[in-house]
């Protein structure tokens, strides 16, 4: 039997012809990289005067009406803004009515998007000392190494820096088509020191993304929440939570999400015991 594959000529790609796909599949890749990695909550809010809302929240937060300032931001939540003032604002207000998880959520969420607000952080230190429990975002050594640089910059601040390396990369990979000798080299070498930059940057950024849309942290929101032994009623209750505790969410059965608290230990709490981060 012919063997068509021995018997078709082996058609070769010329260099420049080579460097030219892989810099057009770079340019895919980077397209596809912005549709498959857009900012979380980008939802259409074309039809809502949103800055006005803001403007009314603040103004309400300033007279002292908290709770209607709370439905406004709200609001804003409600229709896919995720703003790091948006969320620093409605935590304040949270902890105004005395309602310290949901100020500890908007503090959290605050600084997933803005690292550095060194106010977000202060408040939430003072609830996490009024509860009485630490930092439940880094549990190893692996999520202490991908944890600490989202701590100093935002997921958005990744993917800036991604697409200056990603562009600087292809327009290295560019230069080598008309470069010789030692001028081709260090274009080479700064296209791959530019890749590795980016390939690192937009896996930060999309652990960030990822991370920030997961929800695999949550916070106590009711005032005695009985931590179960198994997801029901009848089951033994192990402990009852704070107001404002820290946990991780592992697993779902119906109304009941199964949690690990900081000192390791795991039960059942009902989902409208806890808000999901």
């Amino acid at each position: 039997m012919l063997n068509l594959l021995n018997s078709m000529p082996v058609r070769k790609v010329g260099a420049r012809k080579a460097v030219t796909l892989a810099l057009g599949a770079m340019l895919g890749l980077g397209t596809l990289g912005t549709w498959a990695g857009a900012d979380p909550g980008a939802g259409d809010h074309r039809d809502l005067d949103l800055r006005g809302i803001f403007a009314q929240a603040c103004d309400l937060y300033g007279k002292g009406d908290f709770a209607s300032a709370i439905e406004r931001f709200e609001a804003i939540k409600a229709a896919g803004v995720e703003n790091a003032a948006v969320y620093y604002n409605m935590g304040n207000c949270y902890y105004r009515e005395g309602q310290l998880g949901r100020a500890a959520a908007g503090y959290r969420r605050a600084l997933m998007l803005a690292p550095r607000d060194a106010d977000a952080r202060a408040n939430l230190a003072l609830i996490r000392t009024a509860v009485g429990y630490g930092d439940t975002t880094i549990t190893d050594a692996l999520g202490s190494a991908v944890a600490s640089p989202l701590r100093l910059f935002s997921a958005r601040q990744f993917q800036t820096v991604f697409y200056l390396a990603y562009y600087l990369a292809a327009a290295c990979l560019l230069c080598t088509l008309f470069l010789r000798g030692r001028a081709r080299r260090i274009s080479l070498y700064s296209m791959v020191a530019a890749a590795l930059v980016a390939g690192l940057t937009f896996g930060l950024y999309a652990h960030g993304v990822s991370q920030f849309r997961s929800a695999s942290d949550g916070v106590v929101v009711a005032d005695r929440a009985e931590l179960k032994s198994g997801p029901g009623d009848a089951f033994q209750e192990i402990a009852t939570l704070a107001d404002g505790l820290e946990l991780k969410l592992r697993a779902r059965s119906g109304i009941w999400v199964e949690v690990q608290l900081l000192t390791g230990e795991v039960g059942w709490l009902r989902d409208t015991d806890l808000e999901p981060i």
